[in-house]
């Protein structure tokens, strides 16, 4: 062992601490305290690694990697269970040929770790089962540790770590150095697979709210058909109160494949696989397509519905529908949530950007109820609806304001919120005249 190294005080102390200056019983607590706050350390370090990953393969790996270090080994590699087999998903070193490879567990000192939960120290592969004690010397490999990778009772593998024929065995202090590092690596493990398991079933979500919705679009195109049908009178002549109820209806198709269209634009934003098409864009025009959608269900509320544009509006390039789809759940939500008053809509020039690039402004202003400061960013949560008498008469998928907002950054702008409760608010789409 070499001689310890003269130990430094902390930075800004002036005077050195050298153990060979203090009796021989106290050069020995400094140095085991040196070597206990340097092991601590290193620790620290293993698990700030093994903490840093998220994905259990990588997790793997580093493990992997630090453990040869640790254990001043030559190879390392990771085991899972597969009923009566054992198959190695990870190796590094001498070991990294190892991953796919599977083995019976039936007299392995893998199987037996992997059932009693204990760290196993080998001499020699030869004392292993056949199958090791043929593959290991091929590879080099002399001294054996074993360790079960276990948190929360549940054991994700066993990792091997082994050093070249003629190194000498594990001793005692490395069963715990890298029982240490084991422990960290194992509970790193839980919470990637909690991560991955989280991630699985959002996609799986994903994929049925999808599905659900492209199998509600047929039927749903079906009854608008019949409606236009009944309301241009081609089966015959309506009355005055059964026209009423065609334009209910209507009204109310319109708002079911508004919803449909939300679910689908969000299974399309989580999946990544939405882009925005871009063409030139008259701002009148789009405006005017909003009034079929929007008046009937300001004028159902009896409340007024109102759109007001600047005189001289530049074009946009953008992609239309994107825009409609984001000025369409705006508005149904304002209209949702204004009880007395209206909702105004009113389309401007914006200041330039840095670039000079123009903007152009989307104000919605509402006289409803109004938005406390705290609640203003879950509101943009998907799924996400305030609880109070008001939202709770005005029920939604939650998803309107988090797509809008999505929706307008893939489309280079923004959404600003101004609100106070009980004085309405105005959402604002912000966009560049091009992106």
């Amino acid at each position: 062992m070499h001689a310890p190294q003269p130990l430094s005080r902390p930075s800004g102390s002036h005077t050195a601490i050298n153990p060979a200056d203090f009796p021989a019983s106290h050069q020995d607590l400094l140095y085991s305290d040196y070597r206990k706050t340097e092991e601590l350390g290193t620790l620290r370090q293993v698990a700030r690694a093994l903490a840093a990953e998220t994905d259990s393969q990588k997790v793997l790996e580093t493990l992997c990697q630090l453990s040869m270090v640790r254990g001043r080994a030559s190879g390392a590699a990771v085991a899972q269970i597969s009923g009566d087999n054992g198959v190695y998903v990870m190796g590094s070193g001498h070991l990294g040929s190892l991953p796919g490879t599977a083995f019976p567990l039936e007299g392995s000192f893998t199987g037996r770790v992997a059932r009693e939960h204990r760290t196993l120290s080998i001499a020699s592969p030869a004392d292993s089962s056949p199958f090791f004690a043929e593959l290991l010397p091929t590879l080099g490999v002399g001294p054996v540790l074993l360790l079960p990778l276990l948190a929360n009772a549940q054991l994700f593998g066993v990792l091997a770590i082994t050093r070249d024929q003629g190194h000498p065995l594990f001793d005692e202090v490395d069963e715990e150095r890298l029982g240490v590092m084991t422990d960290l690596a194992a509970l790193a493990l839980w919470k990637a697979n909690l991560l991955e398991e989280a991630r699985s079933a959002n996609a799986a979500k994903t994929s049925l709210l999808a599905t659900l919705s492209h199998e509600l679009r047929t039927p749903l195109t079906a009854l608008e058909g019949y409606g236009e049908l009944l309301e241009d009178e081609i089966l015959g002549p309506l009355t005055g109160e059964q026209r009423d109820v065609i334009v209910r209806l209507r009204t109310v198709g319109r708002h079911l494949g508004s919803l449909i269209e939300d679910i689908l634009t969000f299974a399309s934003l989580e999946a990544d696989r939405l882009t925005a098409r871009r063409a030139t864009v008259r701002v009148d025009e789009l405006m005017d397509s909003l009034h079929p959608f929007l008046e009937p269900l300001a004028r159902e509320k009896g409340i007024e519905f109102r759109l007001e544009l600047e005189a001289v509006l530049p074009t946009l390039v953008t992609d239309e529908a994107r825009v409609r789809q984001i000025l369409l759940n705006l508005c149904q939500n304002a209209i949702k949530f204004t009880e007395v008053g209206g909702v105004h809509v009113k389309v401007s020039r914006g200041s330039p950007t840095a670039d000079g690039t123009p903007m152009v402004r989307f104000a919605v202003r509402d006289t409803g109820v109004g938005i406390a400061a705290t609640d203003m960013q879950r509101l943009f949560r998907p799924f996400s609806q305030l609880e109070d008498s008001h939202t709770r008469r005005a029920r939604g998928t939650g998803l309107g304001l988090y797509i809008a907002r999505r929706l307008a950054t893939l489309l280079g702008g923004r959404i600003e919120l101004v609100s106070r409760p009980g004085e309405g608010s105005t959402f604002t789409l912000v966009l560049p005249q091009h992106h």
